[in-house]
């Protein structure tokens, strides 16, 4: 680099091919997720050796490079965050008629998708009358939509494709299905407790530092092996690499929600009628815990951090 330098090189999500450390700047990887991918090569250690510190968008962000990296520098935790909604129509009843489920994402595979519309197929096994709302578009569509046939799911399943503002969405679904193989943080879950939706999500990275677990959502460990996953959907999970997991605080192979332990925790909520805490919680939680203002002046202090 030449000219006037720069206090701080920021990398995000990306490890460059460095000959030497930078001078005169402190360099500093912000991490997003992609530390769970990075290859365990030179080029990666090589980089890693010459950062001045980290920001991890989670704990588990954190964690992950500290356990793959090895990592002796200074690393900050600044959780992310999305603003909040401009409307929120807050739930008013326990759902009793037709139970709404919702998943917004990507359509890829490393989203498990499938355990949403095999939820739904578990749960009107139970007599329990339902319906699904997959909001997004990607690869994974035509496989998802030829399983949602293959099991007669076709008068349930919604496909909503891109939806820019998932305001009328979230406002629409009682529950949210957040069924990744890997989660740096969750901010379509954070959405949906901005809504006063419960999740049912896995534990994993960065899920549970969004979801209070039997507060405003329910965590379950997951149990599925991808071939399991594949048999059952057709859809193959690539994803050769491990996750954080956080029961354990430790590097696990990554697994996919079993979707008939995702029906049993929502059945058990309606019987036990204990939805509207669930929905109230969510609210509340995301008032007092998600603040996006707060967020970005986080950000900015730890950047300056790392100058001084």
């Amino acid at each position: 680099m030449s000219g006037n330098e720069p206090d701080l090189v920021i990398f995000w999500d990306f490890v460059p091919n460095l000959a030497r450390k930078i001078c005169g700047s402190k360099t500093i990887y912000y991490d997003h997720g992609c530390s769970w991918r990075f290859p365990l090569n030179r080029k990666t250690l090589g980089f890693f050796e010459k950062v001045d510190g980290c920001i991890a968008v989670s704990h588990a962000s954190k964690r992950v490079m500290e356990e793959r990296f090895k990592l002796t520098c200074p690393i900050e935790i600044v959780s992310n965050c999305v603003p909040p909604p401009a409307t929120v129509i807050a739930k008013t009843a326990e759902p009793t008629q037709c139970i709404q489920l919702g998943t917004a994402s990507r359509l890829v595979s490393l989203k498990g998708i499938g355990i949403s519309i095999l939820t739904l197929q578990a749960l009107l096994q139970m007599n329990i009358t339902t319906e699904l709302y997959i909001a997004g578009k990607g690869p994974d569509e035509n496989a998802l939509q030829e399983l949602v046939a293959r099991l007669g799911l076709q008068q349930q399943v919604h496909f909503l494709g891109f939806q820019q503002d998932l305001t009328a969405f979230f406002s629409k679904i009682d529950f949210y299905i957040s069924s990744p193989v890997t989660e740096p943080f969750g901010l379509s879950c954070m959405e949906a407790l901005y809504h006063g939706v419960p999740v049912i999500f896995p534990l994993i990275d960065g899920q549970p530092e969004v979801i209070i677990n039997g507060e405003c959502g329910i965590g379950i460990t997951p149990t599925l092996t991808f071939a399991q996953y594949q048999a059952l959907t057709g859809i193959e999970i690539d994803f050769p690499h491990q996750v954080f997991n956080t029961v354990t605080q430790q590097m696990m192979d990554p697994l996919v929600l079993s979707p008939e332990l995702c029906a049993q925790q929502i059945a058990d909520i309606l019987a036990q009628r204990h939805y509207l805490t669930l929905s109230q919680n969510a609210l509340q939680h995301a008032h007092s815990h998600f603040d996006y203002a707060q967020f970005v002046q986080t950000l900015e202090r730890s950047f300056a951090c790392f100058v001084k």
